[in-house]
Parts: structure tokens; C-alpha cells; sequence
């Protein structure tokens, strides 16, 4: 009877053999992106807010809004995704301590990742939830979230930062605040910049 099947169990070996010869480092990598898909979906349910990377003339329209001979000693990103804008902040002002918060443990672990090549001593990457970080220390404050949270980072900030701080924020605008400055980028689909001074 050469045709039975087994019923054994297979042995660890044979399993990893079996894995082996059938492409286990196709299915490892399948499993990472499927689980690093997951991950991020579950984050941007959670805080509502995607790992959106910011569209190359927001970014400068970004910086063109930070006010000209300003010289922040602390500034926050908060969501800081994939690391695009902070990054960019810690390379144009050096001698300032850049803080990045990211929950999402993905993107986080690409910054820091990043952080090994792109060498920057005065950038800060927590992976921490700015609703739960005490900002009272920031000059100068960037996000690019979404709708919903930004009621609740409006009395955040008011609460938190001094009064006089910069707040820019990408596309969404704080409810209750008026903007000082308002940027349109064509090229980002229309999108808005604003800036804000904290009111006292």
C-alpha cells in the first residue's frame, strides 16, 4: 500500500524544509505587509487620521508661511506620518529642538528608521499621542490631520502653547481660530495653509 497517506504529525524540520522549498521568504514578506497594512489601518480608524505624506508645493507653501526671522527654540510636529515636513524643520533650523509625535507604530519605525540616514541631532521622534503631550514648551507648531481632531487640538493648543506661538496647519483649518495667513496651493489640489497665532 505505497499510496497511504500519513497521519503523522510533520516534524519541526520537515515543516521548515516544507517552507523552505515553497517560497517561505515570499510568505514572511506577505505576512510583514499584510500585518504593516493592518497596523495602519488600525491606527488611522483609532485617531482618525491616515499617514498622509504632504504634496511637495504644500510642504514649501509650508514653510514660505513661517515667519521670516522667526527663531523657534522648540517645535512640533504632531502626526508627523512618514517624517516628510519634520525632517525638512530640523534641516532648516538646526540649532531648535524638533519634536515629531506618531502613533502609529509603521510610520513611526520608517522615521526612525530614516533617522539613520538622514542624520538629524536636533530631531526628536516619539511615538507618542499629542492629545496626551504637554506642548507648553513649542514656538512653532505644524500638523496636517484631518477634520475631527482639530476642534479638540484647537483647545489642546490654546490650553498648552503660549500666547503669540505659531500654529500652521495643512488643509484643515481650526474651527473657532482666524487665521492670520492663508496660502492656496493649485498644485496640491487647491489645498489651504493656514497660520495661526495662539490668541492670549
Amino acid at each position: 500500500m505505497g499510496d497511504e497517506i500519513s497521519t503523522q504529525a510533520p516534524s519541526l524540520g520537515n515543516l521548515l524544509g516544507e517552507l523552505l522549498d515553497h517560497g517561505a521568504a515570499e510568505a514572511v514578506l506577505f505576512a510583514v505587509l499584510l500585518l504593516s497594512a493592518l497596523s495602519i489601518l488600525y491606527y488611522t480608524v483609532r485617531t482618525g487620521v491616515p499617514p498622509m505624506p504632504s504634496h511637495p508645493s504644500a510642504r514649501q507653501a509650508i514653510f514660505r508661511l513661517i515667519p521670516e526671522n522667526f527663531a523657534p527654540a522648540t517645535i512640533y510636529e504632531l502626526g508627523c506620518g512618514w517624517g516628510g515636513i519634520a525632517f525638512a524643520l530640523a534641516a532648516r533650523y538646526p540649532q531648535a529642538r524638533v519634536v515629531a509625535l506618531e502613533l502609529s507604530p509603521v510610520p513611526w519605525l520608517v522615521c526612525q528608521v530614516r533617522r539613520l540616514v538622514q542624520r538629524r541631532p536636533n530631531l526628536e521622534i516619539r511615538r507618542k499621542d499629542f492629545m496626551k503631550t504637554d506642548l507648553s514648551d513649542g514656538d512653532l507648531v505644524f500638523c496636517y490631520l484631518m477634520v475631527t481632531p482639530m476642534r479638540g487640538l484647537e483647545r489642546k493648543l490654546i490650553g498648552d502653547l503660549r500666547p503669540g506661538s505659531v500654529v500652521i496647519t495643512s488643509t484643515f483649518a481650526f474651527p473657532d481660530w482666524t487665521a492670520e495667513t492663508v496660502e492656496t496651493v493649485p498644485e496640491a489640489t487647491s489645498a489651504q495653509i493656514y497660520r495661526y497665532r495662539v490668541p492670549g
